[in-house]
């Protein structure tokens, strides 16, 4: 599942994930909170946009429960950095 902007989610839902449009963090949390409660529903997709706003109370729930698993994605209106895969290997094998 899918949550965030009508954009965003709407390109999910072409390739077949369910999705929810929400325009406010409080309707957010309400609709993690409803997921949770779903079987069917194993990783939960939330836009950095969203979840930059709500970050602590987005943690402290995946802390909370194994399943579903919540993880963050880009969208058109926040801007990424790139990420240093070489950096992130050495720090990993202890050399950085």
């Amino acid at each position: 599942m899918i949550i965030g902007d009508r954009y965003t989610v709407s390109l999910f839902q072409m390739a077949g994930v369910e999705g929810r449009v929400v325009s406010s963090p409080d309707e957010l949390m309400k609709t993690l909170t409803e997921t949770r409660k779903r079987e069917d529903i194993d990783v939960v997709l939330i836009t950095k946009d969203f979840y930059d706003i709500k970050q602590s109370a987005i943690d402290e729930m995946s802390l909370q429960v194994s399943k579903p698993i919540i993880t963050v994605i880009p969208s058109p209106f926040v801007q990424s950095t790139p990420v240093d895969v070489k950096k992130l290997i050495a720090k990993a094998l202890g050399f950085g």
